[in-house]
């Protein structure tokens, strides 16, 4: 089965995190795969908040090999659903491109891997398997 790599997931692994050497056995071992939504979450924190250029990050996530899946009207149309049931139902604020990468994950029948606890409550209250990374 897939494993879909929240941003979280993908910046560990860049930055050498605790998560890192779980997400590298990941990329080796498994179907990996990314939403386009979070290679763009990815781009801009490891730019604006590790100063990495925005080239450098594309040349990674190019090189890894992992399968980018495209935010397409099936997956926006999700994204808005499962946002609007969880939102408050949460208790913690649940990003939009959180919402997408759940969406992405439900339509695809794929695994959650991150660290982030609203992700991984929400991609579970929406029936996702998920693959709990260490925090940093």
């Amino acid at each position: 089965m897939t494993v879909l790599l929240d941003a979280y997931a993908l910046i560990a692994y860049m930055n050498d995190e605790p998560a890192a050497p779980v997400v590298r056995s990941l990329l080796w071992k498994n179907d990996v795969a990314m939403s386009a939504v979070q290679v763009a979450e990815v781009i801009d924190r490891m730019e604006r908040l590790h100063g990495v250029p925005a080239d450098e990050v594309e040349l990674v996530v190019s090189a890894l090999g992992i399968e980018i899946l495209v935010a397409d009207y099936p997956v926006g149309a999700e994204a808005g659903r499962i946002r609007a049931r969880r939102y408050v139902s949460s208790g913690r604020t649940l990003s939009l491109a959180d919402s997408l990468c759940a969406a992405t994950a439900v339509l695809g029948e794929l695994i959650v891997a991150t660290a982030d606890p609203v992700l991984l409550d929400v991609s579970e209250a929406e029936g996702c398997a998920v693959l709990r990374l260490p925090p940093r």
